[in-house]
């Protein structure tokens, strides 16, 4: 599907959606947050500059809508508060070749194409095409309101879903995934293996460790958000602050070399005419939505900073499935 493609108004109408309300009691406190707007209080919902009469995007292409599906994993019968020990959540390794976002750790999901309705179709399109994931094993909860993410140009709803009948996963498209992971709640929540991540320019957010994996950016800001309104976080250590560039070396991620050179961002600054008078160097790759970061180097051997000797078990590789 083309670059450019909007969808219809009908596409974002969710009025009559069969959303399911036979699901967990542990995830109900959430789905009661994502129907009622509650997660914008934590993660506000951003729009497109265009669509407020700002400048658009610096490529001068408009915004692509896409969703993500934030699906979940677990026994069934299970009374909560706390997630159960099988719970689990499903994310995908993206290819280090991707043209955005390449190497990182995110929720399977794409852009909207014109065979999706609404805007759950796309998740679901999106997961199984990266994921094998069947979408008839899946029940839709809840859609929260969009995220826009400059770097990239897209405006992203999440899709929380339940995984009622986990199946096996694999990276169905290789060009797109390297790999498909369904890591246990228990091990991403576990304070050891969370921490934030701060930039070089100054951005900074939640990280998680999985095995030798660092999932941060986006999906860790709606991973973290989630877990909080669900009512599942321990009491971590948020002034765990470690070097995300340093973090993302050592890691198996693979992204340190696709970050955008600042010579890419210069040629986007000047075409867009965006250049302030601040004299920090990066004030203006800020104000593009993409911080001015050094070009990644080899990964070195050892541990990531920071992160303890053994990794989380059960990491779930593409593998193994979800039960």
């Amino acid at each position: 599907m083309a670059a450019g493609y909007f969808p219809p108004e009908d596409y974002f109408d969710l009025s009559g959606y069969p959303f399911a309300d036979d699901y967990p009691q542990w995830l109900a406190p959430l789905v009661e947050a994502a129907r009622s707007g509650g997660v914008t209080k934590i993660l506000p919902e951003r729009r497109p500059p265009e669509d407020d009469g700002g400048e658009p995007h610096p490529s001068g292409r408009p915004h692509r809508t896409s969703a993500v599906l934030v699906v979940f994993s677990g026994d069934p019968d299970a009374p909560g508060p706390r997630p159960p020990a099988d719970a689990r959540v499903l994310l995908t390794h993206r290819a280090a070749t991707l043209g955005s976002h390449a190497g990182q750790v995110s929720f399977p999901g794409g852009g909207s194409e014109s065979v999706d309705e609404k805007i759950p179709d796309t998740a679901l399109r999106e997961a199984q095409e990266e994921t094998g994931l069947d979408p008839d094993s899946v029940d839709i909860l809840a859609v929260t309101g969009s995220l826009y993410i400059p770097v990239s140009n897209y405006s992203v709803f999440p899709v929380l879903a339940y995984w009622r009948e986990p199946g096996r996963v694999h990276a169905a498209d290789e060009a797109e995934t390297a790999r498909v992971l369904t890591p246990p709640l228990g091990d991403l929540l576990d304070p050891a293996h969370r921490f934030t991540v701060r930039q070089s320019a100054g951005w900074q957010g939640p990280a998680f460790n999985i095995g030798d994996l660092v999932l941060w950016g986006f999906t860790a800001g709606v991973l973290a958000a989630a877990t909080k309104l669900a009512g599942w976080d321990l009491d971590w250590d948020a002034d765990d602050i470690r070097d995300l560039e340093e973090t993302l070396s050592a890691s198996a991620n693979g992204e340190q070399n696709s970050w955008p050179r600042r010579e890419v961002l210069e040629e986007l600054r000047n075409a867009s005419g965006l250049r302030s008078d601040d004299p920090d160097p990066d004030a203006d790759f800020r104000r593009l939505g993409t911080e001015g970061q050094r070009p990644g180097v080899e990964r070195p051997e050892g541990r990531v900073p920071g992160r303890d000797d053994e990794a989380p078990h059960g990491g779930g590789t593409d593998e193994e499935g979800a039960s």
